[in-house]
């Protein structure tokens, strides 16, 4: 008995295979270590290059590898990660990730970990979890307002009354008035089954862990207690990426990069103060021939400075002759480009994105506000967030949007000159939003700080776990 107490909390994450969300539960992870507990890390041999940063840092975390079974599923040699799958192929992959049960089943008997922090795609270690008598805690990769939507859509389906796939339709006693249409919805509502195994996941979890802050979304942690699933746990322990300083390793990777600047960067040494749109749609925000071409003639037609990161596929249809004619004003960046750091540096006044929650995070803690674009998944929620809720952002598009690919309608060149001319040209709308945003990121820096709200909820994680280690023991004894 004695033992087991002086023993660290041992901990085994479990991230879904793709790096928006594998990025921030590696984040979890180390502030777990950081805070004395043990952490084992499970994934494929195809995301070790992930989890690399953390066994540099932290060399006592364990990495074990459990083969992904692409032959198996008919997958390409090399797709063990969403961001790299083609996307017709998106539903054997998934497929494969549950096929996973068994190899991880085999490392829970082996490693005997206190309790297992999964991935909210993962719904199906809750049970896994049951059965090896350890505590199961939910990680959200996304926020807790869409996080909240997904919850009570399932519960009180109001769209169930509705054809129409652009109708508007309300949450009944939802916190804010927000409206979606059906074609809005996240692809996981044309699954029906899968809504029943993550309600059953969560009322079996031990606890719920979210990377956003509570002064960004204090309604919807309180309408989570008083509407979610009765006795869980909920933690709001984000910005995570905010968490803690930079080891040894690390700083002198940052000199390195000082030295030998990306040139991103270097080009927006350049630019006045809040004079750049920066536009980026994430590592899966793929859009169509037509509508790049349509954003390119948007963003040059606009007059405003801009950096633009483009996905490798689409940089193929960029129009001839486009960035000769930007150049100065424009910069077109091919494939990978630093976020937080350009999201960071002064030169940028505004964020046309995607709305996946990373960038939303990274948007809320540089005190950026966005023109939301969203394209799949809880995007189009997480728009209704930014607009309509927190009011640091604004649409680029106010027509019929879906995040099925054969409905969508192109954005044209012109509502986007429009959106960025609103949030660039300044007035008192813009500047209030500005105000918000800025004193959003104050916030956050607060809550991750010595007690603040979010490092204390860190706290409550870990002694909480070692607590129902202890009760494990002491009813065992």
């Amino acid at each position: 008995m004695d033992s087991v107490e002086a023993s660290p909390l041992h901990l085994l994450f479990f991230p879904f295979l793709a790096n928006s969300h594998m990025i921030p539960m590696l984040d979890i992870a180390r502030l777990a270590v950081e805070h004395g507990a043990k952490a084992s890390i499970v994934t494929t041999p195809g995301n070790v290059h992930l989890v690399d940063p953390l066994l540099r840092r932290f060399p006592s975390t364990s990495l074990h590898l459990i083969p992904f079974p692409t032959a198996a599923f008919d997958l390409p040699d090399g797709c063990e990660n969403l961001t790299v799958l083609p996307l017709p192929l998106a539903e054997k992959f998934f497929n494969a990730v549950f096929a996973l049960r068994d190899p991880l089943n085999d490392l829970l008997y082996s490693l005997r970990p206190d309790a297992i922090i999964s991935d909210v795609i993962n719904p199906w270690t809750a049970a896994l979890a049951g059965e090896h008598h350890i505590p199961h805690v939910l990680f959200q990769s996304n926020g807790l307002f869409a996080h909240c939507v997904v919850n009570d859509l399932a519960l009180h389906r109001p769209y169930d009354s509705i054809s129409d796939r652009s109708q508007p339709f309300s949450i009944p006693g939802f916190p804010h008035p927000v409206q979606l249409t059906r074609s809005q919805l996240p692809e996981l509502f044309n699954h029906p089954t899968m809504l029943v195994w993550l309600r059953d996941a969560e009322l079996s979890s031990h606890a719920v862990v979210v990377n956003t802050f509570y002064a960004l979304e204090p309604y919807y942690a309180e309408h989570y207690y008083k509407h979610g699933p009765l006795g869980r746990h909920l933690f709001l322990v984000g910005p995570v990426a905010l968490f803690g300083g930079d080891s040894e390793e690390e700083e002198e990777e940052k000199k390195k990069k000082e030295e030998k600047k990306e040139p991103c960067l270097e080009w927006l040494d350049k630019k006045a103060n809040g004079s750049v749109v920066y536009v980026g749609f994430g590592t899966m925000g793929r859009m169509k021939e037509e509508q790049v071409k349509e954003l390119a003639f948007g963003l040059e037609s606009s007059g405003e400075a801009f950096v633009w990161v483009v996905e490798s596929r689409a940089s193929e249809w960029i129009p001839e002759g486009y960035e000769k004619r930007v150049e100065g004003r424009g910069l077109v960046v091919r494939g990978w480009a630093p976020q937080k750091e350009i999201l960071s540096h002064l030169a940028v006044g505004c964020f046309l994105s995607h709305c996946g929650w990373n960038s939303v995070m990274e948007a809320v803690t540089a005190g950026v506000p966005v023109i939301t674009w969203p394209i799949h998944s809880e995007q189009f929620v997480n728009e209704k967030m930014l607009v309509e809720v927190v009011k640091v952002g604004i649409p680029a598009w106010e027509g019929f949007k879906s995040v099925k690919d054969e409905e969508k309608v192109v954005v044209p060149a012109e509502a986007v000159v429009a959106a960025v001319k609103r949030l660039m040209s300044g007035g008192e709308e813009v500047a209030t939003m500005r105000k918000r945003v800025g004193e959003l990121a104050e916030l956050a820096r607060m809550a991750v700080a010595e007690n603040g709200t979010s490092n204390l909820d860190i706290n409550r994680l870990i002694s909480g776990l070692v607590a129902s280690r202890h009760e494990k023991f002491t009813v065992k004894g």
